[in-house]
This record gives C-alpha cells, structure tokens and sequence, in this order.
C-alpha cells in the first residue's frame, strides 16, 4: 500500500494505491495522522489504484469519515474500481459519505 498525499485549497486528497488490508491499514493510519493532527473537514479519497480493501482497511476509512465529519465536512472517494465499490456498498459507507466517478466531479463538489 501507498499513499500520496496532496493538499488542493481546503481539501486533501489521498490517493492510495495497492491492498488496504489487516497488514496495511496501520501504516496508513500512521501517515495520515500528523495531517489529521489539524481540523480537515474536506477529504476525499482516490481509491482507482486500491485493489483491495478488508474491514481494517474500512475501518481507517471510518476514521476518516468521522474526522471529517467532527469539523462540519463530509469524506468522499472517487473512482472506485467496481470490485472495492462493492465492498463499500455492501458495508453501507455510502449512506457515510460522498461518492463520485471521477476526480474532476468529486473537486467539482468541494467547497472553494
């Protein structure tokens, strides 16, 4: 698993890339937390290069989500492949947060 972190006016992007997974998610939590360290109320995820995700690897995104959440923002992720949006649909995560096809309509939907 990678994760690369960029910063677009008030929203961070995470792109990750690989298995978000038991063996993983630890080290993702890891790098995302000095960044969370600071209210981030506008997150969104880009999941098109995940090629798995088990309930660790949902469990770092519910973080998120109620990060997100705690400072008046929403999480979403964007280009999801259909195999990852299927665990994501079945775990319910789409009542939690936003979902977008492409990068550009999940920016797009970012306050300025």
């Amino acid at each position: 698993m990678e994760a690369t972190i960029e910063q677009l006016s008030s929203t961070l992007v995470v792109a990750i890339s690989g298995r978000l997974d038991t063996a993983t998610a630890p080290a993702f939590d890891a790098q995302l937390a000095p960044l969370l360290a600071q209210p981030r109320p506008h997150i969104l995820l880009d999941l098109s290069a995940v090629t798995y995700i088990s309930s660790a690897g949902l469990r770092s995104v519910l973080q998120l989500v109620k990060h997100a959440t705690a400072h008046g923002g929403r999480l979403g992720l964007f280009a999801a492949p259909p195999q990852i949006m299927e665990v994501i649909e079945i775990s319910g995560f789409p009542a939690l947060l936003d979902v977008y096809d492409t990068r550009e309509a999940a920016l797009a939907a970012q306050p300025s």
